[in-house]
Parts: structure tokens; sequence; C-alpha cells
């Protein structure tokens, strides 16, 4: 039994007529009646019930039917998923990240990315929004968040680990804290998102409300530049800050305490049978450019800058 026998028997089910089917496939009605004839042959039953008017399912038609539109189905969408496999990536990629990400951890690494592959075209949203990736149309996002959204697939980037830091001239200024209870007499930088800070003590979990904060947004990069600018105390993600601890613009503080509820940074598409090519090429490159673990999971402490830019550890 071929495969074109069973779409032909879907099709004469569908449109009632086997001469009808016959000529969308090119059969003339004596070659399509024999197609149909050495179709009900292999399976030994009579499908359908033929007058010079009408052509009706039997009951052994109608079992068959039932089955063959999922088999024929299953067929279809596999020979589309081998062909796309093999397909070279091309067409526009719509991609949302974080502006922080983005600007630090993608943008480097894009002009070698469209010399590997010239035929996809990056459309690329870099803010603090979350967005709704299948609502929204997009091909796949980066998110450092929880993945809230189940039906989503991912892929993961890296750990996510975070730190608690301020600028050197800052804690000069204010001292350095050693454990939860001495933030009380700091100046705290706030996310709006994040009115506690959770770290990992000895006897378990300890919060931090930050309760008045000398700043508070909801922007990673003003917090970012906050502390930059050794205006206080803000919690960031090591994938922002690894450079800046590693040459010293920021300083690590209770590292005694390491945060807790970090979670990952992850690829993010929408649900299908398979990935489009260009959004595996992308996550592919990235994860290539980013190593395992990623190097901003590495200890900055004994990194430096190779000649090129390049991070080495």
């Amino acid at each position: 039994m071929r495969l074109e026998d069973l779409q032909f028997f879907v099709r004469i089910a569908e449109l009632g007529s086997m001469a009808a089917a016959g000529r969308e496939i090119g059969l003339s009605p004596s070659a399509a009646s024999t197609r149909l004839t050495g179709l009900e042959k292999s399976f030994g039953s009579q499908l359908f019930a033929r007058t010079t008017r009408r052509t009706m399912l039997t009951e052994a038609g109608r079992v068959l039917l039932q089955h063959a539109r999922t088999a024929v189905g299953e067929i279809e969408q596999a020979r589309s998923i081998l062909e796309a496999s093999t397909e070279a990536p091309r067409g526009s990629l719509r991609f949302s990240c974080n502006t922080f990400f983005g600007r630090k951890h993608i943008l480097p690494y894009l002009v070698e990315f469209r010399e590997l592959y010239p035929d996809i075209r990056l459309e690329m949203d870099f803010s603090d929004r979350i967005v709704d990736v299948i609502e929204e149309g997009y091909d796949m996002a980066v998110r450092g968040a929880p993945l809230t959204d189940s039906s989503l697939l991912s892929r993961k980037l890296g750990g996510n680990p975070r730190a608690l830091c301020a600028s050197p001239a800052y804690l000069a200024r204010k001292g350095v804290p050693h454990t939860p209870e001495d933030l009380a007499n700091h100046d705290c930088i706030a996310m709006a998102s994040m009115p506690f800070w959770y770290f990992n003590g000895p006897e378990g979990e300890v919060a931090f409300e930050i309760q008045k904060p000398v700043i508070k947004g909801d922007s990673g990069d003003l917090t970012y530049d906050a502390a930059l600018h050794g205006l206080g105390l803000s919690l960031k993600s090591l994938a922002h800050v690894w450079e800046d601890l590693r040459d010293g613009r920021l300083v690590a503080v209770m590292e005694d305490y390491t945060i807790a509820r970090t979670g990952a940074i992850w690829a993010v598409y929408p649900p299908s049978q398979f990935v489009p090519p260009k959004v595996t090429a992308f996550v592919d490159f990235l994860i290539s450019k980013y190593g395992r673990p990623p190097y901003w999971e590495s200890d900055y402490r004994t990194a430096s800058t190779g000649s090129n830019g390049s991070q080495t550890v």
C-alpha cells in the first residue's frame, strides 16, 4: 500500500466522488476505479458503495477513514519537519531580550553571526518588557526570569547567579556590609518588581525588605548605572556586572550570603512540532560563544580580557 493510495481514498470520501478525486491527480475514471479496486483488495473489504451518481462509504470505509486521516496527517507533518530541518537557515528572525543582555551578550557577536548566516534577517527588540512570545508573534526571546508559561519551548543558555554589589567609592563612604542585618544602615537601589532581596544564610533563606530605597525604578540599566555612580548597593545578575567586577568598577559584598532564588537564563520560543532552522542556528551560535558553563559564571577574580576583547578565564 502506498501513501498516495490512502490520500486518494481520503479525497474520495471528502468529495463524495471517485471521478472528482481522480481528476485532482490526473487520473481517468477507469484509472481511478482501478486504483480504488486495488486498495479495496489490499484491505479485503469494500470501502465504497458505488452507483452511477454517488460514491458512499461502507461501514468498513468509515472505519478506515477514521484512521487514514490521522495516518496521512502524521506522515505529511513528518515530511514537512524533515524538509524544514534540511533547509539552510533563512528568513526574518524576530527576537526579544532585555536591554542589558542584548547589549552585552548578543550585539558583540552579531557581525560573526551575519557572516555565518547571511540569509537570516534580524529584527531585535531590546527592552525590559517581558513580551508575550506567542501572542506578539516573536520567533524567540531570552529570559532571566522564571518560565511562567509552561507551553513555551526552552533551551538553557546558562545559569543566572547574582551578586550584591556597589562601587568602591560608595563602600569607602558608607562601609562594607557583612550580613543582611547590616543592610538597614545602607543605601539600597531597588527594582520596583523586587521589594525583597533573598539570601542563603547559615540557617536557611533570609529575606531583607527594602523599605526606604535610595532609588527605585523599573529598569535594570537604571539600577546598574546608579550603582556605578556610587549611589548605593544593587542586586545584579552576574551576566550584567561580571566585567565590572573583574575590572574593579563594582565590588561584590556579603559573599558569605549567596543570593537565593536566582534561576537561569533561557532561550524560549513558541511550541511547535519542530523548531525553525533560523532559531536553532541562532541559539546554537549563542551557546558556542558563551561556553559551557557561560563565561559570566566563571570566577571574575581570575579572568582577564584577551587582546581581541574576548573573555579569558
